[in-house]
């Protein structure tokens, strides 16, 4: 079993305008509503390629029943702790030429007893689980030291985390993640560095995995993806496919690592798989995730070298 943890699900709102016209009125060609937030993003994507998964978190009670009927649509066990407030909606807007400008909600604030209640439930929901996801942004009222407090609840656990900023500070340096998979940006927003080369940012990975995180893997976009670890160093160029939405990459490449280490039992290796799972996610418009079939498709076209 595969639980990953969402504390500030939402409505992914896409909307397409030919030109996004700054502080002008902009008509709306296209729209569409899907199902967002990291932690089910992923465990949607791990249900797709087969693997028995479940999400677990926080919701605000207002627009849950909505939001409740889309991770229902994806056959996905889940449970929420309802919590005062609205489910937020992130809104992208794309724009010709423009690229994707996004607008994304706070969320609903989170009470001291909400969270003390929440890890009470982790730990009951994961007492069987082989991985755990720890993912996504923090609901207001939640302090920047809530994913090393919760993964040092789930102690024991191989824990993917996939965050930013001293959110990954704090619970690389108190607790020890199995696996952490932040982007490139991500990583020099972390570090407050600019990482412009592959050796800058493999020694910028084996920061973290000198304090004790097992493996490290850096999205990059165009420029591929890199595994780290303390023995092994690997580099992945990105796969030549149509690119209709980035939305939802980063999860959908920890789905692919999921199902490759539920295969391979080996983290390098798996990192071929969530290679091919990012690569479909993008052949999708706006947050659809990927289809299983493009992910059996790409994955033999996937070329990984050490380095």
């Amino acid at each position: 079993m595969i639980t990953t943890i969402c504390l500030n699900p939402c409505f992914d709102k896409t909307v397409k305008v030919d030109e996004l016209k700054v502080g002008q009125v902009n008509r709306i060609g296209d729209a569409r509503v899907d199902l967002g937030g990291n932690g089910i993003n992923v465990a949607a994507v791990a249900k797709r390629l087969g693997l028995e998964a479940e999400c677990i978190g926080l919701m605000g009670r207002d627009g849950s029943e909505e939001l409740t009927a889309l991770i229902d649509r994806e056959d996905l066990p889940h449970t929420f702790l309802q919590i005062p407030g609205h489910v937020r909606t992130n809104t992208k807007i794309i724009s010709g030429g423009q690229g994707v400008t996004e607008l994304n909600e706070p969320g609903p604030t989170v009470e001291e007893k909400d969270l003390k209640a929440f890890f009470e439930l982790a730990k009951e929901k994961t007492k069987d689980s082989e991985m755990v996801v720890v993912t996504g942004s923090l609901p207001p009222g939640c302090p920047d030291s809530t994913y090393r407090d919760l993964l040092l609840i789930l102690e024991g656990k191989k824990c993917i985390l996939d965050t930013e900023g001293k959110k990954l500070e704090l619970a690389t340096k108190g607790a020890c993640p199995y696996l952490i998979k932040p982007n490139l940006k991500e990583m020099e927003a972390t570090l407050g560095i600019e990482l412009r080369t592959m050796r800058t940012i493999r020694d910028a990975a084996l920061l973290f995995v000198r304090l004790g995180v097992e493996h490290a893997v850096v999205s990059m976009g165009e420029m591929g993806a890199m595994y780290v670890s303390a023995d092994k160093t690997l580099f992945s160029p990105a796969l030549r496919v149509e690119i209709k939405s980035t939305v939802g990459a980063g999860d959908a490449m920890i789905g692919g690592m999921l199902l490759g280490y539920a295969k391979e039992k080996d983290m390098a290796k798996a990192f071929r798989y969530g290679i091919a799972a990012g690569a479909a996610c993008v052949m999708t418009e706006g947050n659809q995730l990927l289809q299983k079939d493009d992910f059996d498709r790409l994955l033999d076209m996937v070329r990984v070298q050490e380095v």
